[in-house]
């Protein structure tokens, strides 16, 4: 399974494009992504796609590569939404919500085709 490595500032113009990731693979790095909004503001937000990356992360590097992604992002969203809710009486915890949605949509139409995604308001817990 050939991945190829860009710097950012490449993968900013062209995505960058797993060709031979699967039907398969593709559906589950879809899956991956929007398993955080099946319980948005609670820990299965992170949880599920947690046990879908641990699962599915030694079958390809594309799969790794979008679980471990989608764990960072929920994790992150979730550290936002608690902090930010407490600090902004939950106005930011509304926006983490849209934010949420919006993000794991565009995300999950990237693996879908196939392409690489990283989240823009992401912290890399998992390398």
């Amino acid at each position: 399974m050939g991945m190829t490595y860009v710097t950012e500032i490449d993968s900013r113009i062209t995505p960058l494009v797993d060709p031979a990731a699967a039907p398969a693979e593709r559906q589950w790095g879809v899956f991956v992504h929007l398993s955080g909004l099946m319980t948005i503001f609670t820990i299965f937000c992170l949880l599920i796609p947690l046990v879908i990356w641990l699962a599915k992360r030694g079958e390809s590097p594309y799969l790794d590569d979008h679980g471990k992604e989608a764990v960072n992002f929920q994790l992150s969203i979730l550290l936002y939404t608690v902090v930010g809710g407490i600090l902004t009486c939950g106005i930011l915890a509304i926006v983490c919500l849209v934010l949420n949605i919006i993000f794991a949509i565009k995300a999950s139409i990237a693996a879908n085709r196939g392409e690489f995604y990283r989240y823009p308001i992401c912290i890399r817990f998992l390398s």
